[in-house]
């Protein structure tokens, strides 16, 4: 009798297990909110209409780059295994610098930059409450700048778009919690070199 009845608990447990393998219940959804630096315009030789039509020579440069980072905020579907994440985002930067054009000091520059973009994650850690993945994400930068002249110039303010692909390459991202954790993320290209956020992850 005693027997039987522990075959029959061992069957419960196995049943149990088996269950749980096929039918486990995860994490489907990852909300994430990000601030990165530097922009990318501060590092990149962004190629502008507007400067290049008011000066014609293009030997203008600019000068005393500065800019307040990089906000993103993302969004991606878990698949089954937890290793794989695909979804959107969403970036905001704004930056400022002189502009002078053969030594002689024509205004500031400001620029602003909204940029949406599909991405992905491959987690190739998954730990129980440490994830190291990489990720890739590609997009388009919607940008709109102002050229502002010293006031007492008397020349008018000129603005033009700066519209451009843009891409991000997340070389190691770390992942340190349960479903509310932080992130910090190493890479290169529209939400900055250095990425530090935070990340919920519901069912």
């Amino acid at each position: 009798m005693s027997r039987t009845l522990i075959y029959f608990l061992l069957f419960i447990v196995t049943n149990n297990l088996v269950s749980q393998t096929y039918d486990r219940s995860y994490l489907h959804h990852d909300i994430m909110a990000s601030y990165g630096l530097p922009a990318t315009d501060l590092f990149v030789d962004i190629n502008s209409t507007m400067l290049n039509e008011k000066f014609p020579d293009r030997r203008y440069v600019r000068d005393n780059y500065r800019g307040s980072g990089v906000v993103s905020v993302s969004y991606r579907r878990v698949s089954k295994n937890e290793l794989m994440l695909w979804g959107i985002s969403a970036a905001y930067c704004q930056t400022t610098g002189d502009i002078y054009n053969v030594g002689h000091y024509e205004g500031e520059l400001n620029r602003r930059f909204i940029t949406i973009a599909v991405d992905g994650q491959y987690r190739y850690q998954n730990m129980n409450k440490i994830q190291l993945y990489s990720g890739l994400g590609i997009g388009y930068s919607f940008g709109s700048e102002t050229l502002n002249p010293l006031s007492n110039s008397g020349s008018p303010s000129v603005s033009g778009s700066i519209n451009r692909i843009a891409w991000q390459i997340n070389a190691i991202g770390v992942r340190i919690g349960d479903s509310i954790a932080g992130t910090v993320e190493f890479g290169y290209g529209y939400k900055g070199i250095v990425n530090v956020g935070l990340s919920i992850q519901l069912y």
